[in-house]
């Protein structure tokens, strides 16, 4: 059985549904599959939430293929024996290169050249690791709302997909979510220490990342690293309610929220409030912010308390007042 992604829509929320016959490790084929529908999707207006998961009970992403990766470092071995001290400068300079190249992606003829011309080679392995990392820098940068439906292991860089995910639902069993590269002679290579520093704080994420610890379920939500465990046979539900939830809030609102977090920490406090300055005025001038004034107003001279009205508020559908 060859690798499958599926993808479906249902009341503005889309699913990709993916597996790999290969003990669901990550490989460049796999990703560059669910990020094609990953794309499609995300440009779909009629998109508002978009669920990862796993098609196979018992599996979400192992961890990145070490076949795939120890055949690139084939080449990377000869290339650091030759340039010795150096070699830190020409992975910063090969990144740089294939960072620019990918953008090139677009044209399917033109990648098509390039990875000829790059196969067996050094450049193979970065051009790699920027398609690889790029797709996390998209889920994590993308205006629509993600949530990782987490049905079995997620450790490296499965956990490091579920970390740049908005939200993640994870499903109680005999696996675990875990950077686990400590384990095996490596580093987290795709963000999974920074998503942890911030997501838990800095003593948390050297603990988890250099002794290499693994999460129950029950254990990653008392951290704060998810927002929920579930029982196995309620992960699709559980993810379903929360992305309903979601979709019923206005996406520019979410939108706004998830780029000002994400961009906030970054910036000094003046900064990051002048970007919520502008990013609020276009929210509250909508015409969904104006309709749902008028519908809390209308509660409360109805008679309900301001609480009951949030009630109301929160189980609506803001899009479809």
């Amino acid at each position: 059985m060859s690798i499958q992604v599926h993808t479906h829509i249902t009341n503005h929320i889309a699913t990709i549904a993916f597996t790999s016959p290969e003990h669901h490790f990550m490989t460049l084929e796999l990703l560059e599959a669910i990020q094609a529908a990953f794309s499609k999707l995300a440009r779909d207006p009629q998109v508002r939430v978009i669920i990862l998961t796993n098609s196979s009970p018992g599996y979400f992403i192992t961890h990145y293929s070490l076949d795939e990766i120890n055949q690139h470092m084939q080449q990377v071995r000869k290339i650091k024996a030759l340039t010795g001290p150096l070699f830190p400068v020409s992975v910063r300079l090969v990144m740089a290169l294939s960072k620019a190249i990918v953008r090139l992606d677009r044209f399917p003829s033109v990648r098509n050249v390039i990875d000829r011309a790059a196969k067996y080679n050094f450049i193979e392995t970065t051009l790699t690791y920027a398609r690889v990392n790029r797709f996390l820098q998209q889920v994590r940068n993308s205006q629509k709302l993600v949530i990782a439906a987490i049905g079995g292991n997620a450790q490296g860089f499965g956990m490091e997909l579920a970390m740049a995910c908005d939200f993640r639902v994870m499903a109680r069993g005999d696996y675990y979510l875990g950077q686990i590269e400590s384990l095996i002679g490596l580093m987290p290579g795709s963000g999974g220490m920074h998503s942890l520093t911030r997501l838990i704080g800095e003593a948390k994420a050297i603990e988890l990342s250099m002794l290499g610890s693994r999460l129950t379920a029950d254990e990653a939500e008392q951290l704060g690293l998810i927002y929920q465990a579930v029982d196995e046979a309620e992960l699709a539900e559980a993810s379903g309610q929360l992305a309903e939830k979601l979709a019923r809030k206005s996406p520019l609102s979410l939108s706004y929220i998830k780029q000002g977090i994400h961009k906030g920490h970054k910036q000094s406090f003046s900064q990051a409030l002048a970007q919520d300055e502008v990013a609020f005025v276009d929210t509250a001038s909508t015409d969904l912010a104006a309709k749902a004034y008028q519908n809390q107003q209308a509660s409360q001279v109805g008679g309900k308390t301001i609480n009951v009205a949030f009630d109301h508020q929160e189980a609506s559908d803001i899009n479809e007042e």
